[in-house]
């Protein structure tokens, strides 16, 4: 579809809705892929504000207009992914003369492939092929969310065998309805599923938090991820992947004598909308949409002591681009409904 008959469609839906603020924005170009979505590049950030429209209603309705889904990117999102990507392969031409662990040396060049594939995206769809993992063994931190969810189906679709660790963190982070679904959709994937005791030092973490002595998602965090490491030492894993999405470029990928960790969605410069994508294609659904566990939903009830640092982590995602201001409204909208009277003083 052309350029001037989006805008023109653009226009006149903005017309309807009453929308005047600006001027007409640029549309450079647009992408049709395969599956059937649109891609349309403007200009920045401003003119893709506009159309979007307010709660993103001109872009629904163009949507259902030309009857495909569609994604609005600014020209300097899509410079920012790609600085992103050429850090990333920068980090992994140091490793890569630098490695002297086979298994890591071949999973780096998956990953490069993966990355020139995402230097050409929107313009083209990325492909996910068998033979760029050739089947090499990589242990996955798996959490059950949508980013890691991501990152296990990538690395599946090209050919990894990937193994997904879940720490058994039990009721206090995850009910058994979650954990039912994240083993049924490992089965699904036909990916091997272990779950890995916790460190001991999480039920102190777990009463701090409850008295409001700490937030805990960083000290968990450091916790849940010694456990993947140690795990992935002991099983005579070459490669951790997470599902991390904030520590992008060089930071993506650490190497820790023989075990390698890659932070695959940030190694890809990978949005949340992207990881969310990838994960309902492939069948993955999420029954409880909302920021943290449920031990951080438990905290922030608690008031604005632990409340402030959870919404200050949705901002950095924000700020980084991996959330859309509409998503991180919804995160947020999740802390502060968690607090038991905010709703009944909202309406006072």
């Amino acid at each position: 579809m052309k350029p001037e008959l989006i805008l023109a469609l653009v226009q006149d839906i903005r017309d309807e809705l009453g929308l005047d603020r600006g001027v007409s924005p640029i549309i450079g170009q647009v992408f049709a892929h395969p599956d059937g979505s649109l891609h349309i590049v403007t200009s920045d950030r401003s003119e893709k504000s506009l159309l979007l429209g307010p709660g993103g209603r001109v872009a629904a309705e163009l949507a259902k207009r030309v009857m495909q889904p569609v994604t609005i990117y600014g020209a300097d999102e899509i410079l920012l992914k790609k600085h992103r990507l050429e850090l990333t392969l920068r980090r992994i031409e140091e490793l890569t003369s630098s490695t002297g662990v086979e298994a890591h040396w071949s999973v780096l060049q998956g990953l490069r492939k993966l990355i020139t594939q995402e230097l050409k995206f929107p313009e083209e769809s990325c492909v996910f092929e068998k033979s760029i993992g050739h089947g090499e063994r990589v242990a996955v931190a798996f959490s059950g969310g949508i980013d890691s969810s991501a990152a296990l189906v990538i690395l599946k679709e090209c050919g990894f065998e990937p193994e997904a660790i879940v720490v058994d963190l039990q009721h206090v982070f995850l009910d058994q309805r979650e954990m039912a679904e994240m083993v049924e959709w490992c089965s699904h994937l036909n990916v091997k599923l272990t779950r890995i005791p916790q460190d001991e030092a999480t039920s102190e973490v777990v009463r701090r938090a409850r008295e409001c002595k700490i937030h805990p998602c960083g000290e968990c965090h450091a916790l849940i991820l010694a456990c993947f490491l140690r795990y992935a030492t002991e099983s005579n894993h070459s490669v951790l992947v997470t599902g991390e999405l904030l520590p992008a470029g060089r930071q993506a990928i650490v190497e820790n004598g023989r075990l390698l960790t890659i932070h695959l969605p940030a190694a890809l410069s990978l949005t949340k909308h992207r990881t969310e994508h990838i994960s309902k294609t492939y069948g993955r659904s999420i029954s409880r949409k909302q920021f943290g566990c449920r031990l951080v939903a438990d905290t922030n009830a608690n008031g604005w002591m632990n409340m402030g640092p959870s919404i200050n982590r949705v901002l950095r995602e924000l700020q980084a681009g991996i959330l859309t201001t509409g998503q991180a409204l919804e995160y947020i909208k999740t802390i502060v409904k968690s607090v038991p009277d905010m709703e009944s003083d909202s309406e006072e």
